[in-house]
């Protein structure tokens, strides 16, 4: 009986081992969870342990350079699902860091293309540097793959397929570039009649004109492997056709909207509600649009924003409004903004923004004469502790920006950091906002 009971109990553990868990005891990511599922230890139907969830695994759907995509259940949702899960290509390089990367990049190019209606797989959760779980989309083939075989394919197929291309370029015409296009990033479903961008990074380009390069190109077709032929030369003229005058319509749109949009804003003197009428914008318009908006509001609507008052919260709802800044024109809203910067953590926020987007060097220098005369009121607006300490510190080991004045504020600046709040202070401000 014993003996029984004890073999039914290394049976249970063994069951339960075999599922894969990809988190550590101290939460940290489980880098060689890739293990038992290449070596075939991971069983269909057995569980995998996300952070907050399950999922059961069915099989190994493919692999890339940097992701690994399992095809699982979500029994929360009742649907199949795919998994994306960082991984390495050693013969090519990548590592394992390459795929969290590529992990963070895509959840980051997510909002931007999911706005503009393309078709792409929603995400369902999200875990940074760890895995994606998104749409299951089921397709037949990728674009490579179609112009492989579309000789053999008849008339009416080929009209389908190339009908729903023309209506995907549509969808994607305001983008210049998207972040790791490619023709096999892009697959068709014969059930759906659609195209569908499977997997992209971030770093999305939007065009200018609707003369702006597009997304479909010779290189875009080929790969440099090889000359593009007759019919793909044709399918790429109609594509592109399609982009212009779809970004054609795009800018009698855009103008429109941009009227009503400044009218509204040449009305209102309350920065808030200011904020209001940019946090309703969304991201599917040109770059022409929003070059146009930031110049109106660094030109009209900055000076009704209160001296000294701007927080980190406000900041990232216009940058995230307001559209992708040009250096320029983000050299232009920084040298402004400065003076309606709070404390240090709208300051930090900035800062990150202007080496993100990257200036020149004498743009650099104009906005680092701004940010020594603010940095000492910045600072004393800023309650001090250990975020704040690693900010400073930061900024201390940085150069460009953070000019020899800024320096000498920042050396010495427990003269005027605000001391730390009790927690009988921290508990009155939220009683009190």
């Amino acid at each position: 009986m014993c003996k029984s009971i004890f073999l039914l109990f290394i049976l249970n553990l063994s069951v339960w081992s075999a599922d894969l868990h990809l988190f550590n005891a101290d939460e940290s990511f489980n880098d060689n969870f890739a293990q038992s599922i290449l070596s075939g230890d991971l069983k269909a139907n057995e569980v995998i342990h996300l952070k907050d969830k399950n999922v059961i695994f069915k099989e190994i759907l493919g692999s890339g350079n940097t992701t690994i995509i399992l095809k699982v259940y979500d029994e929360e949702l009742q649907r199949e699902l795919a998994l994306r899960l960082p991984h390495g290509n050693q013969e090519k390089r990548y590592t394992i860091f390459d795929g969290k990367k590529f992990i963070d990049y895509s959840y980051q190019g997510f909002e931007e293309l999911d706005e503009s209606k393309l078709s792409i797989p929603k995400i369902h959760d999200y875990e940074k540097s760890a895995y994606l779980l998104v749409d299951l989309i089921e397709n037949d083939y990728d674009l490579k793959e179609y112009l492989s075989k579309s000789s053999s394919m008849t008339n009416i197929e080929k009209t389908e397929v190339e009908d729903a291309l023309i209506d995907f370029a549509k969808k994607s015409a305001i983008y210049q570039s998207i972040g790791d296009f490619h023709s096999e990033q892009i697959v068709y479903s014969k059930a759906l009649k659609k195209w569908y961008l499977l997997d992209w990074s971030s770093g999305h380009t939007l065009a200018r004109l609707p003369s702006s390069p597009t997304l479909f190109s010779d290189h875009f077709f080929t790969n440099s492997e090889r000359s593009t032929t007759e019919y793909e030369r044709d399918l790429m003229n109609r594509l592109n056709e399609a982009v212009s005058e779809q970004r054609a319509k795009q800018v009698e749109l855009d103008n429109i909207e941009l009227e009503k949009i400044k009218q509204k804003l040449s009305e209102i003197a309350d920065y808030k509600k200011i904020i209001e009428v940019y946090s309703e914008l969304r991201t599917n318009h040109m770059m022409s649009f929003y070059t146009q908006l930031q110049k109106d509001f660094i030109t009209n609507h900055l000076t009704k924003f209160p001296a000294g008052e701007i927080k980190k919260q406000e900041l990232e709802l216009l940058m995230n409004h307001l559209g992708k800044f040009s250096p320029f024109y983000f050299s232009q809203f920084a040298e402004k903004v400065m003076a309606n910067i709070y404390d240090l953590e709208s300051f930090m926020f900035i800062y990150n923004k202007m080496n993100e987007i990257g200036l020149d060097e004498e743009l650099e220098d104009d906005i680092s004469d701004i940010i020594a005369n603010h940095i000492k009121r910045i600072i004393s607006n800023t309650i001090d502790s250990p975020q704040t300490s690693k900010d400073i510190e930061k900024l201390l080991q940085s150069y460009g920006l953070i000019g020899y004045l800024s320096k000498q504020v920042l050396e010495n600046a427990s003269e005027y950091l605000r001391p730390a709040q009790s927690c009988q202070e921290v508990l009155s401000n939220i009683l009190n906002s």
